[in-house]
């Protein structure tokens, strides 16, 4: 992979993960979100998943030869 190319998927990824902190995690810890259990729930899960997601891409990507 080209520098050009690796700085451009890091950026995208960082302006990505900034966007969905001020889109889904400040309002979410601000009380503005979901208000019932189950609705914290499925958001945890989907948190949870996405974040597990990443990291055995990332894994993955590590490994590949």
């Amino acid at each position: 992979m080209s520098e050009k190319t690796m700085i451009i998927v890091i950026v995208s990824l960082l302006g990505i993960g900034f966007l969905s902190v001020l889109l889904v995690a400040v309002p979410w810890v601000a009380g503005h979100g979901a208000s019932s259990w189950k609705q914290w729930l499925i958001d945890d899960a989907i948190v949870i998943v996405a974040i597990g997601l990443f990291v055995f891409g990332f894994y993955a990507n590590t490994k590949m030869d």
